[in-house]
Protein backbone atom coordinates (compact mmCIF):
# COMPACT_ATOMS: atom_id res chain seq x y z
CA UNK A 1 0.00 0.00 0.00
CA UNK A 2 2.85 2.35 0.99
CA UNK A 3 6.15 2.58 -0.82
CA UNK A 4 9.49 3.58 0.72
CA UNK A 5 9.25 6.97 -0.58
CA UNK A 6 6.13 8.06 1.20
CA UNK A 7 6.97 10.94 2.86
CA UNK A 8 4.84 12.26 6.07
CA UNK A 9 5.08 15.66 7.60
CA UNK A 10 2.26 16.57 10.65
CA UNK A 11 2.91 19.88 12.55
CA UNK A 12 1.15 19.87 15.96
CA UNK A 13 -0.88 22.46 17.17
CA UNK A 14 -2.28 23.26 20.98
CA UNK A 15 -5.26 21.28 20.93
CA UNK A 16 -8.68 22.80 23.37
CA UNK A 17 -10.20 19.27 23.78
CA UNK A 18 -6.68 18.21 25.63
CA UNK A 19 -6.64 21.42 27.69
CA UNK A 20 -10.66 20.90 28.66
CA UNK A 21 -9.45 16.85 29.33
CA UNK A 22 -6.76 18.01 31.60
CA UNK A 23 -8.42 20.35 33.47
CA UNK A 24 -11.44 18.32 34.03
CA UNK A 25 -9.69 15.08 35.21
CA UNK A 26 -7.59 17.53 37.17
CA UNK A 27 -10.25 19.52 39.02
CA UNK A 28 -12.55 16.03 39.89
CA UNK A 29 -9.06 14.84 41.21
CA UNK A 30 -8.62 17.77 43.41
CA UNK A 31 -12.74 17.37 44.76
CA UNK A 32 -12.35 13.87 45.21
CA UNK A 33 -9.21 14.51 47.52
CA UNK A 34 -10.95 17.37 49.28
CA UNK A 35 -13.88 15.22 50.14
CA UNK A 36 -12.59 12.23 51.07
CA UNK A 37 -12.02 10.95 54.11
CA UNK A 38 -8.01 11.12 54.27
CA UNK A 39 -6.63 13.03 56.58
CA UNK A 40 -5.38 16.71 55.68
CA UNK A 41 -1.98 15.98 56.31
CA UNK A 42 -2.26 13.38 53.38
CA UNK A 43 -5.00 15.15 51.29
CA UNK A 44 -2.47 18.27 50.70
CA UNK A 45 0.69 16.98 49.25
CA UNK A 46 -1.55 14.51 47.24
CA UNK A 47 -3.50 17.41 45.50
CA UNK A 48 -0.18 19.66 45.40
CA UNK A 49 1.05 16.45 43.21
CA UNK A 50 -1.85 16.82 40.99
CA UNK A 51 -1.52 21.22 40.66
CA UNK A 52 2.18 20.39 39.81
CA UNK A 53 1.30 17.79 37.25
CA UNK A 54 -0.79 19.85 35.54
CA UNK A 55 1.80 22.78 35.72
CA UNK A 56 4.43 20.12 34.19
CA UNK A 57 1.97 18.31 31.43
CA UNK A 58 0.56 21.92 30.10
CA UNK A 59 3.59 23.61 28.51
CA UNK A 60 4.47 20.19 26.97
CA UNK A 61 1.40 18.37 25.73
CA UNK A 62 -0.93 21.31 26.17
CA UNK A 63 0.22 24.96 25.21
CA UNK A 64 3.76 23.44 23.77
CA UNK A 65 5.93 26.25 24.84
CA UNK A 66 8.34 24.30 26.48
CA UNK A 67 11.57 24.00 24.35
CA UNK A 68 11.50 19.70 24.58
CA UNK A 69 8.33 19.76 23.16
CA UNK A 70 7.60 17.81 19.99
CA UNK A 71 5.77 20.11 17.49
CA UNK A 72 5.82 17.63 14.76
CA UNK A 73 6.34 14.61 13.37
CA UNK A 74 8.05 13.40 10.15
CA UNK A 75 8.27 9.89 8.44
CA UNK A 76 10.62 9.02 5.32
CA UNK A 77 12.90 6.71 3.86
CA UNK A 78 14.76 6.94 7.14
CA UNK A 79 11.95 6.14 9.70
CA UNK A 80 10.45 8.47 12.03
CA UNK A 81 11.57 11.75 13.12
CA UNK A 82 10.71 13.90 16.44
CA UNK A 83 10.32 17.62 15.63
CA UNK A 84 10.94 19.53 18.88
CA UNK A 85 9.86 23.82 19.49
CA UNK A 86 13.53 24.35 19.88
CA UNK A 87 13.97 23.38 16.35
CA UNK A 88 15.94 20.05 17.00
CA UNK A 89 14.54 17.04 15.31
CA UNK A 90 15.97 13.01 16.68
CA UNK A 91 15.14 10.24 14.90
CA UNK A 92 12.71 7.49 16.48
CA UNK A 93 11.09 3.96 16.14
CA UNK A 94 7.70 3.41 16.65
CA UNK A 95 6.39 1.62 19.45
CA UNK A 96 3.86 -1.53 19.17
CA UNK A 97 1.71 0.07 21.56
CA UNK A 98 1.09 3.12 19.71
CA UNK A 99 -3.27 3.74 19.51
CA UNK A 100 -4.95 4.77 16.56
CA UNK A 101 -8.62 5.88 16.45
CA UNK A 102 -11.06 8.77 14.64
CA UNK A 103 -11.20 10.72 17.74
CA UNK A 104 -7.76 10.38 19.40
CA UNK A 105 -4.22 8.75 18.02
CA UNK A 106 -1.14 8.56 20.86
CA UNK A 107 1.86 8.25 18.80
CA UNK A 108 4.46 6.36 21.22
CA UNK A 109 7.70 6.40 19.76
CA UNK A 110 11.52 5.09 21.02
CA UNK A 111 14.85 7.51 20.76
CA UNK A 112 18.01 5.89 20.37
CA UNK A 113 19.65 6.21 24.34
CA UNK A 114 16.84 7.37 25.84
CA UNK A 115 15.47 5.38 28.56
CA UNK A 116 11.76 7.22 28.41
CA UNK A 117 9.79 6.65 25.50
CA UNK A 118 7.79 10.02 23.64
CA UNK A 119 4.16 9.67 23.74
CA UNK A 120 2.52 12.89 21.14
CA UNK A 121 -1.28 13.02 21.66
CA UNK A 122 -3.17 13.80 19.04
CA UNK A 123 -6.74 14.21 19.59
CA UNK A 124 -8.36 15.14 16.42
CA UNK A 125 -7.80 19.25 16.89
CA UNK A 126 -4.08 18.96 17.22
CA UNK A 127 -3.26 19.01 13.20
CA UNK A 128 -5.19 19.56 10.38
CA UNK A 129 -7.43 16.74 9.03
CA UNK A 130 -5.42 15.51 5.81
CA UNK A 131 -2.36 15.49 8.03
CA UNK A 132 -4.27 13.14 11.05
CA UNK A 133 -6.13 11.45 8.36
CA UNK A 134 -2.89 10.38 6.73
CA UNK A 135 -1.20 9.70 9.83
CA UNK A 136 -3.93 7.20 11.01
CA UNK A 137 -3.46 5.67 7.69
CA UNK A 138 -0.01 5.34 7.98
CA UNK A 139 -0.16 3.57 11.66
CA UNK A 140 -3.01 1.36 10.72
CA UNK A 141 -2.32 -0.25 7.66
CA UNK A 142 1.43 -0.15 7.53
CA UNK A 143 2.91 -3.68 6.92
CA UNK A 144 6.57 -3.11 8.22
CA UNK A 145 5.79 0.12 10.52
CA UNK A 146 7.11 -0.89 13.96
CA UNK A 147 10.17 -2.35 11.57
CA UNK A 148 13.86 -0.63 12.17
CA UNK A 149 14.78 1.91 9.16
CA UNK A 150 17.89 0.92 7.13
Amino acid sequence: MFSQNDYLSLQRQPSRFLAMTLLSFSFLALVALYRSSLPVMLALPLMLLVVGYVMWVWPRQISLRHAQSVTGLRFDGEGWHLLRRDGSESSAQLLSDTFVSALLTVVRLQEPGRWWSVSVILPADAATEDALRRLRLRLRFSRQRWVAAE
